[in-house]
């Protein structure tokens, strides 16, 4: 006892200096929330969330970490509501499970009774009334998830038993898009597995004007398993995880907290959102008919993998060219490489392209042949204040209707500021006198003249889609160094700004 009293002491110091540093995260998070800046709401989440995660790898689990963990999740929570109004979408909500007879349930049991799972999976009668939605109203659409399936199913288990983890996970997709790589929902979470932007980006995948790796089965399956893993890591419980994946760890946590000393989901269910009360119920039944689709009158679909390989590409390519220069049909190459927002490469560092298997070297030989003055048919350009599809049109040389058939625009005055929109290149055509001698980068917004980014002199020029979280953990610094030396007092930056990175 005389040595645990002073630790405990310097343990709860430690405690109340994270949670005024995270407390002041979050309030800047709510004010940039509040006048609609996301993009700085969400980097300083981050950054509070990733000090948490660094103070309980310090100092252990605690009580009053676990109450800081609940409030940053909470915060996260509270940012997707903000960004989900007035979004439409589709999305596959689970249906409220309806009485069954006690015979139907003790049906889907005996079914169940020789089925293996790797889950704790329960058939009840909320469970039995999703199996009989699932084969019954919900059939032909489940027939088509099952389907899309097959070629999904092989790569994530793969994942799933390289991370350890219950391979029955890769049916997760049945309950959050049907296995639609292209699903989005109102709260615009997006692709197999749904995430929302900032939950992407928590896990590496990159999510910008230009790309938008959610879309990706392939890279979303690998965040997929590590977010699960972390939730399942934080609530020691796969009922709980699923949960927490469907509606958030903060939502989950604060049920924990109102069932007083109730830790498993069946308890806690009434405390938690309508959606998530299903959520699970209903992953179960996907899983219970998935795993015997013939008991339920479905065909068994065999695994169907897609075959890809793929071919490293330097610099912005647009895939149109490079469909017509190798002979492959535009639409399988987009359709290979969602992410690709625009079908567009990232003019920036190195893309991965996906390619049929056994045609990377032809493809790689046609890239290589590519004039870089050919290499690309459309530039983008971030809409700024005072812009409009005719002042756009004349500085890239092309035409406003073009400008607006191309970015589905129905009015003129449809523009945001801040939108990337796709402006197609008019062959032959010349840029705006002004603009000829520096012709615009056709992937991210004009940068500052005479600045280059991250020079030798420890400079950085901001780009579209940076957060002061984002360039100080590239450069190795924090957000609040990053504010005394450039005298910010809050953590809003806009594109062309010059950031000071070392003294």
């Amino acid at each position: 006892m005389v040595v645990a009293e002073p630790m405990r002491a310097a343990e709860t110091a430690q405690a109340v200096a994270l949670r005024e540093q995270v407390d002041e995260l979050l309030a800047e998070a709510r004010a940039a929330g509040s006048r609609g800046d996301l993009t700085t709401a969400e980097g300083c989440q981050r950054e509070a969330l990733d000090r948490v995660r660094a103070g309980g790898q310090a100092a252990g689990a605690s009580a009053e970490l676990d109450d800081l963990l609940a409030d940053v999740l909470e915060e996260l929570d509270r940012l997707a509501e903000i960004t989900a109004e007035g979004v439409e979408g589709e999305e596959e909500i689970p249906p409220e499970p309806q009485p069954v007879p006690p015979e139907a349930v003790a049906v889907a049991q005996s079914l169940t009774a020789g089925e293996r799972f790797d889950l704790p999976v329960v058939v009840n009668a909320e469970v039995t009334s999703l199996i009989e939605y699932y084969s019954g109203p919900y059939r032909e659409r489940f027939a088509l998830a099952l389907d899309r399936a097959a070629r999904y199913l092989p790569f994530i288990r793969q994942e799933l038993q390289r991370a350890g983890m219950p391979v029955d996970l890769a049916y997760l997709p049945l309950v959050e898009s049907a296995f639609n790589p292209s699903a989005r929902s109102r709260a615009r979470a997006q692709g197999l597995w749904q995430f929302m932007a900032g939950t992407g980006k928590l896990y590496d995948l990159h999510v910008n004007g230009l790309l938008d790796e959610r879309n990706d089965p392939y890279l979303a399956t690998t965040a997929a398993v590590r977010h699960l893993k972390d939730l399942h890591t934080m609530f020691g419980d796969w009922e709980l995880a699923l949960a927490a994946y469907n509606s958030g760890a903060g939502r989950v946590m604060r049920a924990l907290k109102r069932g007083k000393g109730v830790t498993d989901f069946w308890g806690l269910r009434r405390y938690l959102p309508r959606e998530t009360r299903n959520y699970v119920p209903a992953m179960w039944a996907a899983l219970v008919v998935a795993k015997n689709p013939e008991a339920y009158g479905f065909v068994r679909v065999p695994d169907k993998p897609d075959c890809l390989a793929r071919v490293p590409i330097d610099g912005a390519l647009d895939l149109e060219v490079l469909a017509e220069r190798a002979g492959l049909p535009a639409e399988q190459l987009a359709g290979m490489n969602p992410a690709l927002v625009h079908r567009l490469t990232p003019a920036d560092g190195r893309y991965q392209l996906a390619v049929p298997c056994g045609q990377e070297q032809s493809v790689a030989a046609t890239v290589a042949s590519i004039p870089a003055s050919e290499r690309i048919r459309h530039y983008l350009h971030v809409v700024k204040k005072g812009d409009t599809p005719s002042a756009i049109a004349r500085r890239y040389g092309s035409t406003a209707d073009a400008i607006m058939a191309a970015n589905n625009l129905r009015s003129p005055r449809s523009l945001r500021i801040g939108q990337t929109l796709v402006v197609p290149r008019t062959p032959g055509a010349v840029l705006a006198a002004s603009r000829r001698s520096a012709p615009p980068e056709p992937t991210q917004p004009r940068k500052a003249r005479g600045t280059p980014p991250a020079d030798a002199a420890g400079r950085y020029v901001v780009r579209s889609g940076d957060t002061l979280y984002d360039i100080a953990r590239r450069n190795g610094t924090t957000v609040a160094e990053l504010k005394k030396l450039n005298n910010l007092v809050g953590s809003r930056i806009t594109p062309g700004d010059v950031l000071v990175l070392s003294r």
